[in-house]
Order: C-alpha cells, then structure tokens, then sequence
C-alpha cells in the first residue's frame, strides 16, 4: 500500500464533484478524467489530463484516512477539508471556516479533520510554498489537544522538489481529455451568500453606490448605537459591514487599539460575514474585526461551568435549536398519552402521529418554543414545584404557543422533564441553558475585571431578529465598558417570531434608520414581498424598488392542487423546465415549508436534476464542492442567501390555530419568498396560507 497520496486541487475538484471515491481504501477513482499513476513506490498521484501550470497540490498519508475512516469520516467530507486548505494556499493565509477551529503558527496549520460529531481529531499540516503543496502527515488522536507552536512536523519525503516536477511532468496518453469544468463555474457558493451582498466591490467603490438611507448610517457619529432596520434585500448586511469598516479604519479607533466584534447565530452566518468584509477591505481580512457566533464568544469568555466538563449540543446556536429539537420529538415517542387526560386534540393527534409527520414536528416545535421561549426563560425548574405551579396558573399571550389549558401545560412539563433527565444522563446542556449559564459569569466581579481587558468596544449583529432576549443580554455583557458600549444592529423584524419580545432595554439609546429601498427584486416580485411585509405588525414604513431593478417578465404565481401528489408532480416538471433554460449565472432553490424534502429531492433525482439538500445553516458549505444543482431546503435554512428561481412548497402544512402559529406562517412565506430574484412560483395542495391567499385576491399572484 502506497504510504501517501499526492494530488492535485483540479482532481480534488472533480473527485468531490463527482463522488469518485473508493469507500473502503477512502481513495480516489480513476474515472471522471481523474488519472492515477505511481511516482516511485511510496507515491501514488491523481491529476487531470490536462492540467494549467503551477497546481496547488496536497501530500496526504495514506495510514491516516484509515482512521478518518474508522470514526465514521466519509471519504468527501475528508477529502472536502483537504481541499480547502490547499485553495486557501492561492491566499495566505490560509482562512477556514471558523467551526473547524483552526490554528496557526509559521508554516503549520491545525484544524479539525471532520465535523466534531463525528469526530475530534486534528490534521497538523506543514504548507510549503515554494512547491506549491501542503502536507497532511500528523492526525491527533481522538479529544487530544496539539500544541502547535512545539510541534516537530516530519520531514518531508526525499527530493520532494523532484517529485512534484515528475508529477507536473508527467505524459498522459489518453487521447480524450476531460472535460471536467471547475467547480466554482459550476456552482459558485459566493454567489448565493457573500457575493450576493458585496457583489466583488471594495469599500471605496460602495461609497458612491449606497442608497441615502446607507449612507446615513455612515454619516452617524462613531460612537453612535444605530440599529439597521428594513425588509429582506434591503442592503442591511452590506451596511452593518460597511459600518464596521469605517469604525475599524477611525484614527482614533486605531491608535486606542479599541476592538470590534461582529455576532452572529451562527458559524455559516460568520462566514458570510468574513467574505463581506474581506472584499470590502481590499481581499485581506480586517485585524480589528472579530466575527464570531455568539456560543463560541460565550465559551471563549464565559468558560464552562464548574469543575467537571459538560457538553453543550451543537456547535452554535442555530445547530444548538435543531439538536435540542431532535430530542425533543425523541421524548414525545417515549411518552404515554394516557398518562395526560384533557390534552387538547391537536396535542393528541400529534402524539398519535407517524414521528416523520408534520403533525408531530409541530408539535415538537411548539414546545421548543415552549421550553426555551417560555419555561427556561422565566427560571421554570422541573424540581422546583413552586415555579411549575406557577408556570400552570400563569396568563398566556398571543405570541406563546398554543398550550392554552392547564391539561396541556401539564403534557409540557412532563415533555420538559424527560427532556432534563436526557440532558442529565448525557452530561450535557443545551445552548440556552449554556447562555443562561455564561451571563451568570458575566455578570461577577471577575468579569467585571476581565472585560477590560477582554471586552468589545464595539459591538455590531447582524439578523438581530434571530436572537433570543437572552442572546441579546449576553451581547450586551460581552461589551467593555460599563457605562455600555455602541451597538449596530441589522434587523428584519418580520422574519422572527421573537424578533421584539422582552429584550433588555439597551445601556446605550439607539439611532434608528430604515432601509425602505429595496435592490433584490423585479418589479412583480417587489410587490408581492411588499405585500407580505406590510402585513407583519408595526411594519407600516412604505417600501420603494431601486431604480435598476427591472420590470420582470411574469408575475409571481401560485398553483393550487387537490393533493400534494399532484403539487410535488407539477413543481418537480417546473424545476427541470426552469433548469434546462437556465442559463450558467442562474441559481435554483426549492423551499420548503411542510416536511416534504426528502421525497420532492427524490422526485427531482428520477428527473434527472442534481440536487443537494440543506438540513442545518452550515450545510451551505457544502455547495462549494457539488456541480451546479438544485437546492432542496426547509425555509429556516435560507436565510442570507439569493437565487435566481425560487420555488416555494407550501405542502404538508394545515391552518395554524394560534396567534403564535399564524405568525410562524407569516414568517416562513416571507422567508421562503424573498429569496428569489427573478422568478418565484408556490404551489400548495388543499391549504393555502392566508397571506398568500390575500395577495391572490389583491392580484398580485397569478393563479
């Protein structure tokens, strides 16, 4: 067996393009114009037939994979990470997704070699520069920390130089060359997120491109709190950015070494971030700017508790939600509904469902909200029968979710007692217990000290709507003095249910803009998203479309069917219409709102359609690495992201009962909806959204 693999970033490409691995040795096949062939007898190499000079090239033990293999690695995800650091080598430094944790110090470079799910090994890698090629010669073992800076990488094999011109050099005879396009002309990830916003502008070149309201953010002193408000596609992303590169460029700023913190909800969110920021400072990543998810801040600052190591769920805490979610449904199986007489119907009848209906998941969002909305913000304790009495007899508001009698709300408390004793038995807590938790620590003495010295002074969160009150508390204990420090937020109220509820009152007052301009849509489909914003509460503010924007061809439409078989038949044949006619720049996503994914991904596959589905905010990254598809993802995970068609699948979904459920609804429609650029069609089967149905009768839909 050969003791490593030498290849190159073109056959990394179309091997993760293509799925062209070897599931037993983890290597790559020779299929797809990928060509293997041995240099010497340690080395054996992968490389395009036709190759451009000075490839960028990765050396990777061989015994390692095995490894990688036996924690449950999957040959792409590996191979995806390896391929990214050997892209980031065109850059240097090398910049990787902030949840894999890396770690520099001179030429070596440490980082997780698969998801922490899966695993917690670390590569060591050594970069040489001169031959263009990195080296993955170290795997720590599994939870083992590495000491990068005393680290003592190998050496590298003998008359390297050599073997890298023997590779370049190499003769393939084949008479066919591949045709085998670079991924980033076949779906490039930036296009949906980070370009989508920046659109490969500097910051100097934005100065004359903002709208009056952008530019009146700029125009607020430096130490003003401004809180960025307007509709999806209205430019708040670029204008926080933007913001926080004038604050990072201030003389003052800079010669008092003030620090900035950029929050987000999420790591995939961060990384959007970076990119909007790099190319607004010129390709190089502001030293002044920390963009961070708010866990990983918390952690980093707040620590974990007591002596005795405890594992938060999830990474961040939009991964955090879906984790506690999923044993949330686990524990509603292991209950018995005869145990709780005078449940609502609803509650039973999702009780009684398959656990894969839309029934159940529901109701397992339900009381998710319930649980960290409700009984975990008010301090309701399973153990604690004085606060669950009072949590019973408590008035309910519009906003809370539907558990209206105390029948109901005695089937929460038992949900939310099964859901302790599981956290209990896995040393674990959630990410809003971890929250919670960390603003104890941060409002002690200690850290009162500490924050001078590692506090913010600027503190700037984009989609403030997704954060909870809790959230937005710690936020505010992260900042260094005091007396508070500035904010500048960016906010869509309308796509958060708890986007305006209970959040402390901020220690410094506020400038308000509103960005009521509009620069995504066509003219048809900036109506209909119009529409649907003025609908929300206190959305009053009248929107106008950028004058660039073009007129549109059709209007939106919505299609209504008697079942969802028939829906999920005509949306798939619209797809692959939609897809053949598409041309290179073109993006399609299919959203869903029911829990349809799997079945309409399978439908579009018998299609013939490359597809790729998103199951969590980070699965975006994936993109980077699959030929250009189309996106299949439930509503909560498109959140930042633009497409050139969007159609929506409002199926598996009934009539919310509920104030609380009719808001949801609202949210998801408008979420869904505003993703698209130039076409959006919805189909629905039996139930149509109320929002959706007003927006017919006001012939904004064609139907």
């Amino acid at each position: 067996m050969p003791e490593q693999i030498l290849i190159s970033e073109s056959a990394l490409d179309a091997a993760l393009a293509t799925g062209a691995f070897d599931p037993g040795s983890m290597f790559p096949k020779e299929e797809n114009g990928i060509h293997r062939f041995f240099i010497g007898h340690s080395t054996v190499a992968y490389r395009l037939a036709n190759e451009p000079p000075g490839q960028f090239l990765a050396l990777v033990g061989t015994k390692w994979l095995a490894f990688l293999k036996d924690d449950g690695g999957a040959p792409s995800e590996v191979f995806r990470r390896v391929a990214r650091v050997v892209k980031g080598m065109k850059s240097p430094p090398v910049h990787l997704p902030r949840h894999w944790l890396e770690y520099h110090h001179k030429n070596l470079l440490a980082f997780f070699a698969l998801p922490r799910e899966v695993s917690s090994r670390r590569w060591v890698v050594e970069i040489n520069s001169e031959i263009r090629c990195v080296k993955f010669d170290y795997l720590s073992s599994q939870g083992s920390e590495v000491d990068i800076a005393n680290f003592a990488p190998r050496a590298w094999p003998d008359d390297m130089v050599g073997v890298v011109a023997q590779f370049a050099a190499k003769e393939i005879t084949e008479q066919e060359t591949s045709s085998f396009a670079a991924i980033a002309q076949e779906f490039d990830l930036e296009t949906i997120g980070s370009r989508s916003v920046v659109e490969g502008r500097s910051y100097e070149e934005w100065l004359n491109l903002l709208s009056d309201s952008q530019k009146n953010i700029l125009q607020q002193h430096i130490n003003a709190s401004v809180r960025i408000l307007g509709p999806a596609g209205s430019g708040k992303t670029l204008a926080l950015c933007m913001r926080a590169i004038q604050i990072s460029r201030d003389k003052d700023v800079r010669a008092q070494g003030r620090r900035l913190l950029v929050a987000t909800h999420s790591w995939a969110m961060s990384e959007r971030i970076d990119g909007v920021l790099n190319t607004l400072n010129g390709g190089i990543s502001p030293d002044a700017i920390t963009v961070f998810p708010l866990l990983s801040l918390l952690e980093l600052h707040a620590g974990h508790i007591g002596q005795q190591r405890t594992n938060v769920i999830g990474d961040d805490s939009s991964e955090g939600r879906l984790k506690s979610i999923e044993i949330i449904g686990e524990t509603i199986s292991k209950l018995e509904l005869t145990n709780h007489p005078g449940v609502a119907d609803w509650i039973g009848d999702a009780v009684s469902a398959a656990k894969d209906s839309r029934q159940r998941l529901d109701l397992t969002l339900d009381l998710y909200d319930e649980i960290s909305g409700v009984l975990t913000a008010s301090g309701v304790s399973p153990d604690d029968p004085e606060s669950i009495q009072e949590y019973l007899g408590s008035s309910r508001e519009d906003w809370m979710p539907p558990f209206v009698t105390i029948a109901d709300r005695g089937f929460v408390i038992a949900v939310y007692r099964s859901f302790m004793q599981e956290l209990v038995d896995r040393s674990a807590i959630t990410t809003d217990q971890f929250i919670l938790d960390a603003i104890r620590v941060l409002e002690t003495f200690t850290w009162r000290m500490r924050k001078e010295t590692e506090g913010y002074d600027y503190i700037l969160v984009d989609e403030l709507q997704v954060f909870d009150p809790q959230e937005r508390t710690a936020l505010q204990l992260l900042g260094r003095s005091r007396r508070g420090v500035p904010f500048v937020t960016a906010e869509d109220p309308a796509q958060g249910v708890f986007s305006s509820l209970n959040a402390r009152r901020a220690t410094v007052e506020n400038v308000p803009v509103y960005l009521e301009v509009v620069h995504r849509f066509n003219e048809q489909i900036f109506a209909f998203i119009s529409f649907i914003y003025q609908q929300f509460p206190l959305n009053a503010l009248p929107l106008r479309i950028h004058d660039t924007r073009g007129a549109g061809t059709h209007r939106p439409s919505m299609f209504s069917f008697a079942s969802e078989e028939e829906a999920m038949v005509a949306a798939s044949e619209l797809v692959a219409d939609i897809n053949a006619s598409a041309g290179p720049s073109d993006r399609i996503c299919v959203v869903t709102l029911g829990d349809i994914d799997a079945e309409i991904s399978g439908r579009m596959a018998e299609l013939g359609l490359n597809t790729i589905r998103l199951e969590s905010f980070d699965d975006i990254e994936r993109l980077a690495y699959s030929k250009r598809s189309v996106v299949v993802s439930p509503w909560q995970f498109v959140g930042g992201t633009q497409f050139s068609h969007v159609v929506v699948l409002a199926l598996r979904i009934s009539a919310p009962t509920s104030q609380f459920g009719h808001l949801r609804e609202m949210v998801s429609v408008y979420l869904s909806c505003s993703r698209a650029t130039e076409s959006l069609n919805i189909y629905c089967a039996r139930y149509v959204p109320l929002v959706l149905a007003s927006a017919a009768d006001e012939k904004l839909l064609a139907v």
